[in-house]
């Protein structure tokens, strides 16, 4: 008698050495006497005894089932579970689980369903790896470096990122605000200073991880990255004008450290010449194309197989060469805007002939330390408000500290084998985000696909016309712009008469308008970390200003003729309060008051030492005047604070809240007496 186990369509025959009709283990599907042996072309793997396989019972011919309907329930789930195998995006490890690799076939099939899963994850890190490389060699132009520093960097970045750390999804690269932090030093002192201060900037970012500063983002409001968002967007738009100038090395003079106009000098390219003629035009009319392509196709389903920046960067390139090429014209392309990707073989800056490196002594450190936190700075605030927007926008959060070790790793890696370093690309993540790119492995095939453009692929990637690029870019950038915040904004400034005619129900306080524009101005006249840390300034001022109103006193006695009275304080007592909450007790009221004086904290909260003063100020006003004052109700967060400094309170009386309940009723069945003897 023989008995099959099936793995999927393949089957494998045992003799289980007995007609008593005692099923054989079905351990692995074969026994071991016949390991090695091949049924139809397929040999059966190892698997552990302690395996279950459905039983089928097969024709003498053993090639026929005997039920054909029986065929899924007989399957293995193991090799042939899809639901099972496709749960995650992203994955490596396709050939080696649920099992391993049971023969020619499976490998197909799981080759395919693994191509099929990450089809996104695909196309979304070609589409990127190709529009990054334009916004690389922009940055060069910007810092006035060498082409070749920021591609190096920017591929080397993604994927020690994804491999190390980093958000899934989020896209890093040497940026324009980089660009902007390292303009200075080359300008100063040339191009080979840079590699020490993104080095330094790295061991900055690493530091900041460590002591776990990224988790003061926290403080940053919502404004904030209104702002930084809606200024992001602005810079994205207006540096694709980049592409319709005359590309040019020159830079212009040194900077102060807050210098209006620098950074957007540096953006459009201000000083350069436009490009004349048709050039002009057929730049614009690529554009549009790829922004229709991108604005549209995302309508239809075919967008669910290939991303519509991938299809737009397709069409344009098909355009450029085929179409305007036979009518012998032709428009900027990347090959002519970088002069080509073509990039060669990285290697230590130590040993490149290319790169003369100034000695690693102080005068180098003093050359190198100011803008080295100008690149921390860029490259911290850029990459914690990216995780940011990013997490908001895939409901999946980021470990702050994780992303900020890889960004510092990644640009010292980087800048030791000729890199100029860079930040998380807010616009290449955005579009990543947009065509499904969700995962490290996206971010890491878009460092693998970019190294294969400039080394191998670079003839391909000199021929796709710049105006394809700033089509998507343009695209891009409105899908960064907040635009309830403009709404908002509108709303703000328009009277409510005119809100209501027009429906306008999404008014804000006017203070976080004016956080939102703070930030979007800052970011594009000065610098990224300007606009953020003024943004935060000014969003700290309106908090306190908000604050110390907040402060209410409210005075309680039974009567004239009571003999105590009770102030119950609600509100904070810091530093922004305690002039105001003194003033409210002046020596010309409280001197007619009770002889018995409660202040009543139970609803207040002291934060800091000014508070502290204010509250024994009050104490020691009642105290001077001969009256028996004391402090009740302290919040636990209040007591401990007070302790700290418990030489201030001496002598000071503290009651709790039952003890003031007695005396009150005490007070109050007095009262009751006396009127009833009346």
């Amino acid at each position: 008698m023989q008995k099959t186990y099936s793995y999927g369509s393949r089957v494998s025959t045992t003799d289980d050495g007995a007609d008593d009709g005692t099923p054989a283990s079905p351990a692995a599907g074969y026994s071991g006497e016949q390991e090695g042996m091949e049924v139809d072309g397929f040999q059966p793997a190892y698997v552990n005894s302690d395996s279950n396989y459905d039983e089928e019972v097969i024709n003498a011919g053993g090639s026929q089932y005997q039920n054909e309907e029986d065929d899924d329930m007989n399957k293995d789930p193991d090799m042939y579970d899809t639901e099972e195998y496709l749960a995650e995006v992203g994955e490596l490890n396709c050939y080696c689980v649920p099992s391993r690799v049971y023969g020619f076939k499976d490998f197909a099939f799981r080759t395919l369903a693994w191509l099929l899963l990450n089809k996104e994850q695909i196309f979304s890190a070609i589409t990127v790896s190709i529009t990054i490389i334009p916004e690389a060699v922009s940055t060069a132009i910007i810092a006035g470096v060498p082409v070749i520093y920021a591609l190096q960097a920017t591929w080397m970045i993604n994927i020690i990122t994804a491999l190390i750390g980093g958000r899934p999804g989020m896209i890093s690269g040497s940026t324009t605000f980089v660009g902007v932090a390292l303009a200075q030093l080359v300008e100063s002192d040339g191009a080979d200073y840079i590699f020490y201060a993104v080095i330094l900037a790295g061991i900055f970012q690493i530091i900041f991880s460590l002591l776990g500063l990224g988790a003061y983002t926290r403080f940053v409001p919502y404004p904030v990255i209104q702002g930084f968002s809606n200024a992001m967007a602005l810079v994205i738009l207006a540096a694709q004008f980049r592409y319709g100038k005359m590309r040019t090395l020159q830079t212009s003079d040194g900077r102060n450290l807050i210098e209006p106009g620098y950074s957007w000098r540096h953006i459009v390219g201000k000083g350069e010449e436009w490009t004349t003629g048709l050039d002009i035009w057929l730049i614009v009319m690529h554009a549009l194309v790829a922004f229709t392509i991108c604005f549209v196709l995302p309508r239809y389903k075919i967008t669910r197989i290939i991303p519509g920046p991938f299809v737009a960067i397709m069409t344009c390139t098909f355009i450029e060469n085929v179409i305007i090429d036979l009518a012998g014209e032709s428009s900027a392309r990347i090959g002519d805007y970088a002069g080509t990707a073509k990039t060669p073989l990285m290697r230590p800056i130590w040993v490149n002939e290319d790169i003369n490196l100034p000695k690693l002594e102080l005068d180098t450190l003093k050359k190198i330390w100011l803008p080295a936190l100008a690149v921390f700075g860029a490259g911290v605030c850029e990459t914690l408000l990216t995780k940011q927007i990013i997490d908001e926008l895939t409901e999946v959060k980021g470990d702050r500290g994780r992303v900020i070790v890889g960004q510092g790793v990644s640009n010292i890696f980087s800048a030791c084998f000729g890199g100029m370093g860079g930040s998380a690309s807010i616009g290449q993540s955005i579009l990543t985000n947009h065509s499904d790119g969700i995962t490290s492995f996206c971010t890491f095939l878009t460092g693998a696909f970019m190294a294969l453009f400039i080394y191998a692929a670079y003839g391909f990637v000199d021929l796709i016309p710049l105006g394809a690029i700033a089509g998507i870019m343009s695209w891009t950038a409105l899908q960064l712009v907040d635009w309830e915040s403009i709404l908002q904004t509108v709303a703000a400034v328009l009277p409510i008469s005119l809100r209501d005619r027009f429906s306008l129900d999404c008014k804000v306080p006017r203070a976080d308008i004016l956080i939102m524009l703070t930030v979007m101005a800052f970011t594009v006249c000065l610098d990224l970390a300007i606009g953020v840390l003024a943004g935060i300034l000014v969003a700290a001022f309106v908090y306190v200003w908000d604050s110390s109103t907040r402060v209410i006193v409210e005075r309680e006695i039974a009567s004239e003729e009571a003999t105590s009275v009770t102030y119950n304080v609600t509100g904070p007592i810091f530093y922004a309060t305690a002039g105001g909450f003194s003033d409210i007790f002046p020596l010309e009221e409280i001197q007619y008051d009770p002889d018995e004086v409660v202040i009543l904290l139970e609803g207040a909260e002291v934060y800091d030492y000014s508070g502290m003063v204010a509250l024994k100020k009050v104490y020691d006003r009642f105290a001077d005047l001969g009256k028996v004052v004391a402090l009740s109700s302290l919040t636990p967060t209040s007591r401990s604070l007070m302790e700290k400094s418990a030489y201030m309170w001496q002598g000071v009386n503290f009651l709790e809240v039952e003890e003031i309940d007695q005396s009150l009723d005490a007070g109050v069945s007095q009262s009751i007496e006396t009127d009833q003897m009346d």
